[in-house]
């Protein structure tokens, strides 16, 4: 058998060169269009949700949320198992189904079920299903830090121009953000004052809550056209706010700024984060499902040379490599690389 390939080759000695540089071209093909990731894709198909429940208890979550999310997507085809954690203010469920089943259909029956689900749970809670990941999930950590800058200012950079670019960049499924201050418009009502005057705590939230509240203004007809009316002048400082009538006692008007003081302040945290020991923002950039995770993490690098002069103008420093796992597979490659050229040399030594 083995000389009667030697002959074959010896004799169509084109067909067989002409068979090793198409085997070759392929090769090199498959190799720089390859899925390279630091694990194979051996997550179960599951569907996380997330219910941010702001004042409940622990239990107060698991009654009035958990409770509520886990009948209704109970039943769906092919759902293996349901697993739920309830701490103050969120809650967090797992639904698993079976290997074979399709994560993006288990998705979107996941999704139809929450979709009528809001009626049932307290005002103003909505479930939210998490960006689908890979199993590596994080495909690049960096950081922000400033000594001239607060934490407010740094985070609201970071939320409003950071956060959005880069979740333009194909296959990120999200930015988890840890650290900073996010700024808040508040209301910090003085019980004193609330006692001068003869108010409730409700009637404050009324007064600002239908300040802030953008309303449409319907339109006026006439013969031959219809004009849209828009309602403009809605509060948007706080010395606006300070403005608002809350109450008209005695001929005279006690207003928002009377009672309370409004200024920009920072929510209450539930974390922080620290770079080096100075504190500062920790950004985890997650990558999509099936999504190369070296390609990922370079497309992304190149996008944060964006703000390279932002960072520079306001004297931000920026921490490109607090953890990067596409160090392991470039690494790897390089690696293999120079195993697979000595082993070449050796044959070609023997050969010869």
């Amino acid at each position: 058998m083995l000389s009667t390939l030697v002959r074959f080759s010896i004799r169509f000695y084109g067909i067989v060169i002409a068979l090793a540089v198409l085997i070759l071209l392929y090769g090199s093909y498959r190799f720089t269009t390859a899925g390279l990731d630091i694990f194979p894709e051996f997550a179960p198909k599951r569907v996380i949700i997330q219910t941010e429940s702001p004042g409940l208890s622990a239990e107060q979550v698991e009654v009035l949320v958990t409770r509520q999310i886990e009948m209704s997507i109970s039943g769906l085809v092919g759902l293996e198992s349901v697993r739920s954690e309830s701490i103050q203010g969120l809650s967090i469920i797992t639904a698993t189904f079976v290997e074979k089943s399709d994560v993006y259909r288990n998705r979107q029956l996941v999704s139809e079920r929450l979709a009528r689900l809001p009626a049932h749970l307290p005002l103003g809670i909505v479930p939210v299903v998490i960006p689908l990941s890979s199993s590596s999930a994080t495909v690049l950590t960096i950081g922000l830090s400033s000594d001239t800058k607060d934490l407010m200012a740094l985070r609201s950079l970071v939320d409003w121009t950071i956060v959005p670019r880069l979740l333009a960049v194909p296959g990120v499924a999200d930015v988890n953000v840890f650290g900073g201050e996010i700024a808040q418009l508040q209301i910090q009502v003085d019980p004193v004052q609330l006692h001068r005057f003869n108010l409730a705590l409700d009637d404050i939230i009324q007064a600002a809550s239908q300040a802030g509240t953008i309303q449409g203004g319907g339109f006026i007809e006439n013969i031959n056209q219809r004009i849209t009316l828009q309602v403009t002048g809605q509060p948007t400082r706080p010395e606006q706010f300070a403005k608002i009538i809350v109450k008209r006692d005695q001929g005279r008007n006690i207003t928002l700024g009377e009672v309370t003081t409004i200024r920009y302040a920072a929510e209450p945290p539930i974390g922080a984060a620290q770079i080096r020991g100075k504190p500062g923002i920790v950004m985890m950039v997650i990558g999509q499902y099936g999504a190369n995770t070296l390609t990922v993490s370079r497309q992304v690098e190149q996008t944060l040379k964006e703000f390279e002069p932002v960072f520079k103008n306001e004297a931000i420093t920026f921490y490109e490599h607090l953890f990067r796992p596409a160090d392991y597979i470039e690494r790897s490659i390089a690696n293999l690389s120079g195993h697979l050229l000595i082993g070449g040399l050796f044959v070609l030594i023997i050969l010869l």
